[in-house]
């Protein structure tokens, strides 16, 4: 088995000495002396070499690492910009270089390059600064005739109509697939609309899944199961679609625009994606709030019986945890962390977010 150190040593090793060549011999073009001894060159190959072959295991890793995640994190619009800079920073460059390369010495060779470098750089720049203006009518042009045909394929007609009064598909946020509670929904058969998963959904989870961190690792494979099931058990299943919405970066923002260019709910649990979503006119199926109304009723003056895990926000607060998960905020709690006592239920506060209970120990209260 081929020893992944060692190679990255021999890379950096190989660019080093490649650097110390070009390098040692663009000081002799400048010094004036270029019939000079080779002592300079082979001085600055071995030296640079060798500190590449040094730091060759610890910088390559981090270094495609970093990429690796600034490629993942950019959006579409983003690597578009990108490319079409490149393109014409090449092309106006390229009108330079040929004439640079007509000049004597070491101008001729470090001036076309140099050029390029800066065209390029200043057209990249333009092209992410003006994206949006540039960039993003061209992509949704090509994106919306290709969403076209991908929805008459595998959507309903009904699903791509602009302007229709009632909604008839939701698209599955990324935060329902990780709840997992929307596999049980669906086999109730309360859902009536086709559900549809965005691409950039997928990729998303995806990309939880494959985080380093293994409770958001577990958490995306979670969700990427949730979405499995769905596609196995739900008839018809739900429809995947290829739309990128590349004019906006984040994932609720492209929920949202797409929600409203097709005519579609969002199915979600996220409180700040439910607000968004509805103060754009989006419908909302709200899951924590679908819970929150077919929860059975705690009412003040009721006894409970729960474990106190952990301390409040404010001085003497503890606080614990029904079946469900509900919070049960209990005033003068604190010196029962970590036992299981009976408390009485003395208000109750329902939010967008769920909800949460008041309560005081029942020994305090009698």
């Amino acid at each position: 088995m081929v020893n992944v150190r060692f190679m990255l040593r021999l890379l950096g090793l190989g660019v080093g000495l490649v650097a110390g060549i070009v390098f040692g011999n663009a000081l002799r073009m400048i010094a004036g002396t270029p019939d000079s001894p080779r002592a300079t060159i082979i001085t600055f190959a071995v030296s640079i070499g060798t500190i590449g072959y040094l730091l060759g295991p610890h910088l390559t890793p981090r270094l495609l690492s970093n990429l690796k995640q600034t490629i993942k994190r950019a959006s579409t619009l983003d690597i578009a910009a990108v490319g079409t800079g490149l393109f014409f920073g090449a092309l106006i460059s390229a009108a330079f270089a040929i004439p640079l390369s007509f000049l004597p010495g070491l101008a001729g060779s470090v001036l076309p390059l140099l050029m390029a470098a800066i065209f390029c750089g200043f057209t990249i720049c333009v092209a992410l600064l003006r994206k949006r203006d540039l960039i993003a009518p061209l992509l949704r042009s090509r994106t919306q005739s290709r969403g076209n045909t991908v929805s008459a394929v595998s959507v309903q007609p009904s699903l791509t109509t602009p302007g229709t009064a009632s909604p008839a598909g939701a698209l599955i946020d990324t935060s329902v697939a990780i709840d997992g509670r929307i596999t049980d929904l669906v086999r109730t058969g309360f859902l009536d609309c086709q559900l549809i998963v965005p691409r950039f959904v997928v990729d998303e989870l995806q990309h939880i899944a494959d985080s380093d961190d293994p409770m958001r690792r577990a958490r995306g494979r979670r969700g990427l199961d949730a979405l499995t099931k769905l596609q196995l058990e739900l008839n018809p299943p739900p429809v995947v679609i290829d739309e990128q919405v590349p004019e906006e970066r984040e994932v609720d923002a492209k929920l949202v625009r797409l929600a409203k260019i097709r005519n579609l709910k969002i199915l979600t649990n996220d409180y700040n994606l439910n607000k968004v979503a509805q103060l754009q006119g989006v419908l909302v199926l709200n899951l924590n709030e679908l819970q929150g109304a077919l929860r059975p009723p705690v009412l003040p003056g009721e006894e409970i019986n729960l474990k106190i895990i952990q301390e409040g926000r404010e001085a003497g607060q503890g606080v614990g945890f029904l079946d469900d998960g509900t919070m049960v905020v209990i005033d003068g709690g604190k010196q029962l962390v970590g036992k299981q006592t009976n408390v009485t239920v003395t208000r109750l506060l329902q939010t967008g977010a769920g909800r949460l209970i008041f309560a005081t120990p029942s020994h305090a209260a009698s």
